[in-house]
């Protein structure tokens, strides 16, 4: 699409239907109905009005509603219509205008024809707001001629089309109202497909989108458990994609013809759905891989597996996120020795282990460390007090084999190592993992020390602001209950000790994750989830919060107020109405969960919010 101006209409429709409601929907095929059989690429929102609709009904509504943020974001949205005033020049149209176009479904999507050539398409419904719609077209056509293009009126079916043609460009740009609909193509042959499925002429060549099975297949596995309709949906075929667009290109097509070696073409595709406000939820979504059954080569690495979900004895209770899943390590390390003997020859992947770790660490890898694994792998996430910018720390636990000697083999190798330093707390034995200048590493270069008048050392600015801005982590490893744990931040570890010990309350002692873990289980239904996850938005939030209303945040946009509308809006907002206390924003979030299940025919997630409880 080489419009520049036909360009920003589309990504200016795009984003701007998130923004206002409208209430119109026109009558016509929807999108999966329209739209090419080889569609690689789509987002659908069913219906903007409603989309906009539920998501005031959402936490994001909540929050935006709250007499705290109202005037806040009322001021903010109301200066932002007016600090860019080259809409206007540049389309024809206001910002209000704009954003009023919206009045049904839209779609963006990539297809791609039998010969590999990419084909971009826009469809939205405009409802009444078709006079505004002229006026972008007219601004369209005017830039257009400006720029040394060319015009052409056509007659597709029944439906007049405008054809933007640019001397010694083979891409043309097709557009065309009908039934009170918008579309915008990068190609003839899209606006020929769409208009006749559109107007019933298309013959049995002509498959659309909602006969690809690979499409349908998805979009059946996301829809909500009582049958809620999504109002967002998504979908990618990159395989067929990548194929298509690299057609004339033989080392590109000579890598593609590997693929099937290595069991990837057994990736179909992948998309999902997302479900605004349904009953006692606040969102609902749900990812879905397409994958080839049975599978082969790389896609037999993913060895997940199922068991216990309940969180771990030793798992604190203030944490941020859980999240636990079953993997079969020996499994996957046999279907990596494999795979890659079938591509690199017999014995290849075990000189390679021989020659890169089990002589430098003199242990036998596959004896002493992958057969002493168990199957759960637990990983943990919390902030790390005061706010930073990455004050967010990560412990992975891994269960261990009933007799598992990997402890014994650790102490061993980490003894011989001397950046290895072994550590204890309340008894408990650690390693910390320590660089040339202590835990964590030395200070950047040119971060050193300055002697001042008094000859006493001096901080450089520099490193002043990074040890204010940046957590300095302590990388360390234990074992632990069963389990070796490592983590970036040795207090992550200290946590898991004392609640281990009985010293701490625990994770699964609380309510909010007992909830969740009821709704856990209500959503498994007869599948067991090879994986499950809960979260705490409202404690990620408050390191968001802290961060963004310190004095160096509010400084950097008081700074670029100026320069930046963005900014200057929201520097507004904030000095005439102040910053609502978190309180008043947490209280609208609520724990999430997340469940994932390994079957015959992919990978499904599924994700959800619960409805935050009414103060």
């Amino acid at each position: 699409m080489k419009n520049p101006l036909i360009k920003r209409i589309a990504v200016a429709l795009l984003a701007l239907t998130l923004v206002l409601p409208a209430n119109v929907e026109a009558e016509r095929p929807s999108a999966p109905r329209l739209l090419p059989y080889n569609t690689v690429l789509y987002l659908r929102i069913h219906s903007v009005p409603e989309f906009l609709e539920k998501l005031d009904e959402t936490s994001l509504g909540a929050i935006k509603t709250d007499p705290a943020v109202q005037p806040i974001w009322d001021q903010f949205y109301n200066d932002l219509l007016t600090a860019f005033p080259q809409i206007e020049d540049e389309l024809g149209v206001t910002l209000e205008d704009l954003l009023d176009i919206p009045q049904g479904e839209f779609s963006i999507s990539l297809s791609v024809t039998d010969t590999g050539t990419p084909m971009f398409a826009m469809i939205a419904d405009v409802g009444d707001n078709t006079e505004t719609v002229a006026k972008l077209v007219e601004r369209a056509e005017f830039e257009h001629i400006e720029n040394a293009g060319d015009l052409e009126e056509q007659v597709i079916g029944e439906t007049d089309v405008t054809v933007f043609r640019q001397p010694g460009d083979d891409d043309d740009v097709v557009v065309f109202n009908k039934d009170e609909s918008i579309v915008i193509c990068s190609s003839t042959i899209m606006a020929e497909h769409i208009v006749a499925v559109w107007e019933g002429t298309a013959t049995e060549a002509d498959r659309v989108l909602a006969d690809n099975r690979k499409f349908t297949d998805i979009m059946r596995s996301s829809v909500g458990t009582g049958g809620e309709f999504p109002h967002l949906s998504w979908y990618a075929d990159p395989y067929t994609l990548v194929n298509a667009v690299t057609r004339d290109n033989f080392s590109a097509q000579a890598v593609i013809a590997l693929l099937p070696t290595l069991g990837v073409d057994g990736f179909k595709a992948f998309g999902g759905t997302a479900i605004l406000a349904p009953e006692g939820f606040d969102c609902f979504s749900h990812f879905h891989v397409a994958l080839g059954s049975p599978r082969r080569g790389v896609l037999n690495l993913i060895t997940l597996g199922e068991g216990e979900m309940t969180p771990e004895p030793w798992v604190p209770a203030d944490v941020v996120t859980y999240s636990t899943l079953y993997w079969d390590f020996d499994k996957m390390y046999n279907e990596l020795t494999s795979l890659v003997a079938s591509i690199l020859g017999e014995g290849y992947f075990e000189n390679l282990v021989e020659t890169n770790i089990n002589l430098n660490a003199d242990i036998d890898f596959k004896a002493d460390v992958i057969e002493q694994l168990g199957g759960r792998v637990t990983l943990l996430g919390t902030v790390i007090p005061p706010a930073r910018v990455n004050s967010f720390s990560r412990l992975m636990a891994i269960k261990l084999s009933e007799e598992s000697k990997l402890e014994e083999t650790a102490d061993e190798v980490m003894a011989r190592f001397p950046f290895f330093t072994k550590e204890e707390h309340e008894g408990n034995a650690y390693y910390r993992i320590a660089g040339p200048g202590g835990p964590g590493g030395p200070p950047r270069a040119g971060a050193e020390a300055r002697p001042g008048q008094d000859g006493a050392a001096q901080q450089n600015p520099a490193q002043e602001s990074v040890q204010q801005n940046f957590r300095r982590p302590t990388p360390s490893i234990a074992f632990f209950n069963g389990y070796l744990l490592v983590t970036d931040a040795e207090e992550f570890l200290f946590a898991a000790f004392d609640t281990g010990s009985g010293a701490l309350e625990n994770l699964a002692s609380q309510e909010d994750y007992q909830i969740v873990a009821e709704e856990l289980s209500k959503q498994s239904r007869d599948s067991a989830p090879s994986m499950v996850s809960f979260s705490r938005p409202e404690l990620a939030l408050k390191m968001v919060f802290d961060l963004v209303t310190g004095e160096n945040a509010q400084g950097f946009i008081a700074e670029n107020a100026e320069s930046n509308p963005l900014f200057g809006a929201l520097d507004r907002a904030y000095i005439d109405h102040g910053i609502p206390d978190y309180e008043e924003i947490a209280k609208h979030l609520a724990p999430q969960g997340a469940l994932l299940f390994n079957k015959e025919t992919g990978l499904h997630y599924i994700t959800f919010a619960l409805k935050p409880q009414q103060p």
